[in-house]
């Protein structure tokens, strides 16, 4: 038996108007009968008339904020073609995706970032975005005033928002951990390059690592901890410093991108033996994979971040799911030569 407009209403003891306000996104129902009717609608089998919304949506226009930290760091350009699959998916129900690009991790700048998508009208966001108080009290606040927020590719702590949708950063770390312990035949003195310490991901990825070394009880110890920014030109410039005060350095753990700076760095020692490991298949990391200067990588799927990032924010701003739901964890994919 096909389910109705009429007959979600009388499962709902409401109104079919309240129904299609609540089915069109029209506002103007409680909350918690909006969850009640979205809920039934979804148990019951209810499947809507897309023409029907198409029409609905254009006249209230479903606009989304996208913020990445993407200017020179080229994985992002996976997370943004998935961004854009999603937005072409979804343009006939009305939705429109404002994508707005920074560089680096000034806490201002992403700040700004915000409050720029703010202002054009965004009634949901998809952040990639720093772990610090100040934009822990945003998100915050956002959420309060119940626009969703989509944390896309590293997640931020102690926040309400909608959910995460990227990489399980501890067990990418873990996974390059555990499989440098199973390589290495020497003690291992590393060095570990991230991108910034205000990036949760980039913590995580630490963690995961050292982590999964103590498990396999590996014997290593870390020289230091340098960050790049994410900067090809300062990541090059940290790495040969390091590598010059420590000359006992046979590792290096990229953490963050930055990895052809780093690559640059080890071409510049020569004389050097270095094991280098890494993160996410872009251009210039893979010719540093084929050419043996780095090791492996570890991926993470972009292209479904930021496909999976708009879908839920979409379906957040039209009622069919709750205000919080659970995290999108994408697979953690090792690269080799022989895969590439």
């Amino acid at each position: 038996m096909k389910v109705t407009v009429k007959s979600l209403a009388q499962a709902a003891g409401v109104s079919r108007g309240t129904v299609d306000r609540v089915l069109h996104n029209r506002g103007g129902v409680k909350p918690e009968v909006v969850l009640k009717i979205k809920n039934l609608a979804k148990e019951l089998g209810y499947i809507p008339n897309r023409a029907g919304k198409a029409l609905a949506a254009y006249k209230t226009p479903i606009k989304i904020g996208v913020m990445l930290p993407s200017i020179g760091n080229p994985f992002f350009d996976g997370v943004i073609e998935g961004v854009f699959q999603a937005r072409d998916e979804f343009a006939d129900l009305g939705v429109e995706v404002v994508l707005k690009e920074i560089e680096g991790f000034d806490s201002n700048a992403h700040l700004k970032a915000i409050d720029e998508l703010l202002a054009k009208g965004c009634k949901a966001l998809c952040l990639s975005t720093l772990n610090i108080e100040p934009v822990r009290e945003k998100i915050s606040d956002l959420n309060f005033h119940h626009l969703p927020v989509v944390l896309l590719n590293t997640n931020v702590e102690n926040v309400h928002c909608l959910c995460y949708v990227g990489s399980d950063y501890l067990a990418a770390g873990a996974t390059c951990g555990g499989l440098l312990a199973m390589c290495a035949k020497d003690p291992l003195k590393i060095l570990i390059v991230t991108g910034s310490k205000m990036i949760l991901g980039h913590n995580q990825r630490i963690d995961g690592f050292k982590q999964e070394l103590d498990r396999q009880h590996a014997k290593y110890r870390i020289v230091d901890i340098v960050e790049c920014n994410d900067s090809d030109i300062k990541a090059t410039r940290v790495t040969l410093d390091a590598l010059d005060e420590y000359e006992d350095v046979n590792c290096i753990y990229i953490a963050g991108a930055g990895i052809q700076g780093v690559g640059a760095a080890i071409l510049a020692r020569p004389q050097r033996k270095i094991f280098a490991i890494a993160f996410d298949e872009v251009y210039s990391t893979k010719e540093l994979v084929k050419q043996g200067i780095i090791k492996f990588i570890v991926c993470q799927q972009p292209e479904r971040q930021g496909y999976h990032a708009i879908k839920r924010a979409y379906l957040a701003l039209t009622h069919q799911i709750p205000e919080q739901v659970d995290d999108f964890i994408t697979e953690t994919i090792i690269k080799i030569q022989a895969n590439l």
